[in-house]
């Protein structure tokens, strides 16, 4: 039975899930990454199943956050693509302004959802769990929609504990490397090179720091797989306190240690993708999002991707961001909202969103939009980078509380932050 949290302990629940989450400046999609989706594994007619798409009628809500400018263009023009293939049905579109989990926790509370909406990764599992949203199996067997061509690490972590899918993932990001051309000529494509490459760049002009890194584990994460290490296991127990997992912490502590990054706050910077910009650094691991926000901004700065580099895994590894459209269990429109749904999810909808040049596709059917080869062709490599562990949003403030104090102590000490952050994954197992 459907538990009804009351509007304090929901919104309790959901910022628990979602603090300390990614930092990705356009909070788009994907962790906090980028923009939508559009149609195809479903087509205009019935494809195994009795239910025919057109046929349906009246209007859905959709709802969700927005980032850019470019987000917002990107995502009315896939409305108008699915409204002339479908118009019978009228989409009304609202942007949710303000804290996204805190206000969707106040609509949760009194059962005025929006029929289609978006949930990060990060918070999907606790959404969930606690029957907010509805499980998409029998949409999905009804209309025969093909869910196979999805990256397997984008369609995962909307899977519920009772093994249903709970959201189909509207887009994705994978953190690569981007680099400055001007002063990078061959990109480095392991951790010992791109250290090495840091290391020579130290005092050029202009240069605050050859790296910009993140202090948390929205960054963190992908050298920690690199070298080996994770924060959970396979088998879903710590390891948080590998050799593995020390050694890549203490690597990146080290990169602050010897001069080879900052933090963008450090630079003067909001994000790392400015500190790129403004040349502040040469270096800077983020997804899509930047491309947006680098031509509008800072369109005079020669910048190229490259694969995030391997560390002694010896492995390509790097992690990815996604959200989904997700149709609320209280929805009063849930038939309009699957229609919707299958085709913001599907080939012609996710082709036309992911045009707008914020996102990535999360279906390898999808072309790739122009300039994200790279980013692209990591996500058969990528493991999610939040929504694999439950409460992970403490997990993941744990880890930059600790590392940041040791960054602004200067002790570059990886156990003090081993110890803060397996304190909180035993937590989070326990719960």
């Amino acid at each position: 039975m459907r538990r009804i949290l009351s509007l304090a302990a929901t919104a309790a629940l959901i910022v628990a899930a979602c603090g300390g989450g990614a930092s990705q400046p356009p909070a788009g999609s994907a962790g906090g990454s980028a923009p939508p989706v559009a149609s195809g594994g479903a087509s205009t007619a019935p494809s195994g199943g009795g239910f025919d798409p057109t046929s349906v009628e009246g209007t859905v809500k959709l709802a969700g956050w927005q980032s850019s400018d470019s987000e917002s263009a990107a995502l009315k023009a896939t409305i108008a693509a699915f409204e002339a293939a479908y118009p019978k049905i009228k989409v009304d579109y609202q942007v949710v302004a303000g804290d996204y989990p805190t206000v969707m926790a106040t609509n949760f509370s009194s059962r005025n959802v929006p029929d289609l909406f978006y949930v990060d990764a990060s918070f999907a599992q606790p959404w969930s769990e606690q029957g907010f949203l509805e499980p998409l199996d029998d949409y999905i067997a009804k209309q025969g929609f093909d869910t196979s061509t999805f990256f397997p690490g984008y369609l995962d972590v909307f899977k519920g504990a009772d093994g249903k899918l709970y959201g189909l993932p509207k887009d994705g990001n994978t953190i690569g490397m981007a680099y400055n051309t001007d002063l990078v000529t061959t990109p480095p494509k392991t951790l010992e090179e791109l250290a090495t490459a840091a290391a020579g760049l130290k005092g050029k002009e202009g240069l605050k720091a050859p790296m910009c890194l993140n202090p948390g584990l929205d960054r963190g994460l992908a050298f920690i797989y690199a070298e080996g290490g994770a924060i959970v296991g396979d088998d879903g127990s710590s390891k948080v306190d590998s050799p593995e997992t020390k050694a890549a912490v203490q690597w990146y502590l080290d990169q602050f240690k010897n001069g080879n990054a900052l933090i963008a706050g450090d630079m003067g910077d909001g994000w790392c993708g400015e500190a790129l910009g403004k040349k502040h650094a040469a270096f800077a691991f983020e997804g899509g999002w930047l491309d947006p926000a680098m031509k509008d901004a800072f369109p005079e700065t020669k910048y190229a991707w490259a694969q995030m580099p391997t560390g002694s895994s010896g492995s390509p590894v790097t992690i990815s961001y996604t959200a989904s459209y997700s149709i609320g269990a209280d929805s009063a429109n849930k038939e309009q909202a699957w229609v919707l749904l299958q085709y913001l999810a599907g080939k012609d909808g996710m082709t036309k969103w992911t045009e707008g040049g914020v996102a990535l596709p999360s279906r390898s059917d999808v072309p790739t939009p122009a300039g994200k080869d790279v980013l692209v062709a990591q996500a058969e490599f990528a493991k999610p980078g939040s929504g694999f562990l439950k409460n992970y949003g403490d997990v993941q403030k744990a880890f930059q509380d600790a590392f940041t104090l040791e960054i602004q102590n200067k002790t570059y000490n990886a156990d003090a932050v081993i110890a803060a952050t397996k304190a909180a994954v035993d937590k989070a197992l326990a719960s």
